[in-house]
């Protein structure tokens, strides 16, 4: 489902139909209608689904909703047919502020001709999107780039700054996007517009006040039912038959899954990938998970051969450069769903972000228990005897490396493996790009969300930050594109946001506890998961690129096709000096390490081709 639309101040150009079906039919896939237009002197909304357009006298609204608190309804005072009616509802009751009532995923689009505003929001994890690019007299905006672009009011043209920000995190972070002049609205944030300017307001954020208390035992089992209540929330209305699992073998997965067992009282539907490389297949772990739960299961097995039957469409759903090759895999596992009658998929995203489950979040307690020795001790004896010492002993190497990766600071010490903290811009840029004078902050926006974040403990400002750009930025990207790809809904119980409100209430030290990652959650989950998941080491939905990159002779030959061709180099994104060290040094690394990285720049020259190059946006 997508929305669109077009506001403007009195003096400027009225929003046309003809406007409006294009940016529909940019947005439109499938089977999808069309809903018929309806606007006012100076708006006109429109969406690609029926039910997700409602129009008054004074109001216009279109959304991209799934609630899951219909007691709104009941509050009201009256029965609505649709969520758009109801959120209209909501707001001339309670103005911008209803959008704290809302529970669930949602994107919001609405249009005050009293007050001669526009309204634009999403939901507080941003599992729905929005963008908008506005100037003095109007604004355009939609669910992705291409349909702004399909109204013929903004041309398109690719920001340079928001490119370098992509080879920094493997996407273009939030607010920005690839392009100038667009934005994307922020989880949890309502953009106002009107004919004097934009607003940007927060209504909701991840805090981290850390105030629960009682015992451990106590905290389990209010976690246990906080967790128990999302996935039924989330689930409620949907029928059984249709509804499954990703089932990865992690914790998170295996978890829900078993609460939806508990919830609907008969066996679920699980679907799983699998890898014939051992690092990347985690189907052992996901047989334990659905044998426990006495589920349906479903095992796909994806060969390198998946990668170019796929990665078009991979490329078109994503209008920005998305460098995160699990998107195949995902998109694979929903894909197979679908065909076995599945019109709804449970993922377990978000529970690493809220209750300490990667593995960084360990290291960085290991880089910390150096800086718990006193600095004097650490400054004036432990440190010049070992860094006098002769580098070639390979414990005293490690030991330095180690010292110089403790003194340095977060947000560096948490991007050190980012590749322009790797290697020097001026190594990897183009002549013409920004930041290779070495005065820009290339960790800008990573910086901007750990000085900002609402906490005290160095765990929960990194918490934060996976929440803002591993989750909104990646992650969610990841799952929800690819399951609208595949034609399937996905739902994300762990992202309810009073389940995360409550994580946020939780000390640190219950998350990551005497190096040992989720210990409240492993606590919460004990009658749940059997404990060879609960011990296991984390995995995920990870394509195994990096090595097929190097040892396949036609993903080989592929990636050379495209990244030495000649014309990829006019875009002036990058240097291919740079590309032809890291084929060399890949085939010299025993890792996946170089392989992964040019992905990254695969999948930014594929993008260029298809949305830019081609116009397809």
């Amino acid at each position: 489902m997508a929305i669109c639309g077009i506001a403007v101040a009195r003096q400027a150009r009225q929003p046309q139909a003809e406007e409006l079906h294009s940016m529909c039919q940019s947005l439109a896939t499938g089977t999808a209608a069309v809903q018929p237009f309806s606007g006012l002197a100076h708006a006109t909304l429109a969406s690609v689904a029926p039910g997700s357009f409602c129009s008054s006298e004074t109001l216009l609204v279109a959304c991209d909703a799934e609630l899951y608190n219909d007691e709104l309804r009941e509050s009201c005072g009256s029965a609505f047919s649709t969520t758009t009616e109801l959120i209209g509802s909501l707001y001339q009751r309670y103005g911008i502020s209803f959008l704290e009532r809302l529970r669930g995923a949602f994107s919001v689009a609405l249009w005050d001709e009293r007050a001669r505003q526009l309204v634009l929001a999403v939901d507080r994890f941003g599992i729905k999107r929005l963008c908008y690019a506005f100037c003095d007299t109007e604004v355009v905006f939609a669910t992705d780039p291409r349909a702004i672009f399909a109204s013929g009011r903004r041309a398109k043209q690719v920001s340079l700054g928001a490119i370098v920000d992509y080879f920094v995190y493997n996407v273009v972070p939030i607010p920005q996007t690839a392009f100038e002049g667009v934005m994307r609205v922020a989880p949890g944030e309502c953009v106002v517009w009107t004919p004097d300017g934009v607003h940007r307001q927060r209504y909701w954020e991840m805090r981290y006040p850390e105030d629960a208390s009682g015992s451990t035992g106590k905290l389990a089992r209010e976690l246990a039912q906080h967790m128990e209540e999302a996935v039924r929330t989330t689930t409620a209305g949907l029928n059984p038959a249709r509804t499954g699992c990703f089932l990865s073998g992690g914790t998170d997965s295996s978890s829900i899954l078993a609460l939806l067992t508990r919830i609907h009282h008969v066996p679920p539907h699980a679907f799983s990938i699998g890898f014939a490389e051992e690092r990347f297949n985690e189907l052992e772990y996901a047989r334990i998970a659905a044998k426990h739960n006495q589920a349906k299961h479903v095992e796909c097995l994806l060969g390198p051969d998946v990668v170019l039957s796929t990665i078009d469409k991979i490329v078109a759903a994503y209008d920005e450069p998305f460098g995160n090759s699990s998107a195949i895999p995902t998109y694979h596992c929903a894909r197979e769903a679908r065909e076995r009658g599945m019109e709804v998929l449970l993922a377990g995203d978000g529970g690493d972000e809220l209750f300490g489950g990667n593995e960084r979040y360990r290291t960085e307690q290991i880089f910390d228990l150096y800086q718990a020795i006193p600095r004097a001790v650490r400054s004036h004896l432990i440190e010049p005897a070992l860094f006098k010492a002769p580098p070639a002993l390979k414990l005293l190497g490690k030991m330095q490396r180690y010292i110089r990766i403790s003194n340095t600071g977060n947000p560096e010490r948490y991007c050190q493996w980012r590749l322009l903290r790797v290697f020097p811009p001026e190594q990897v840029l183009g002549s013409d790009m920004p930041f290779r004078n070495g005065h820009s902050d290339v960790l800008a926006t990573v910086r901007r969300h750990y000085n900002s974040a609402p906490a005290h403990s160095e765990l929960n400002r990194l918490l934060y930050v996976d929440v803002k750009m591993t989750l909104g930025d990646d992650d969610l990207p990841k799952v929800v594109r690819t399951a609208e790809l595949a034609g399937i809904q996905v739902r994300f119980p762990y992202l309810d946001h009073k389940l995360a409100e409550f994580s946020g209430r939780l000390p640190a030290g219950l998350k990551v506890r005497h190096l040992e990652k989720r210990y409240l959650f492993k606590q919460a989950t004990r009658d749940l998961l059997p404990a060879a998941i609960l011990h296991k080491r984390k995995h995920g939905f990870g394509l195994p690129i990096g090595f097929w990159l190097k040892v396949e002779p036609r993903l080989h030959a592929w990636a050379q096709d495209v990244l030495l061709d000649p014309r990829t180099y006019q875009r002036g994104y990058f240097r291919r000096e740079f590309i032809e060290t890291l084929f060399v040094r890949m085939q010299q690394d025993d890792t996946p390490y170089f392989g992964d990285l040019l992905w990254v720049f695969l999948m930014l020259e594929l993008w260029h081709r298809q949305h830019v190059e081609r116009g397809a946006c």
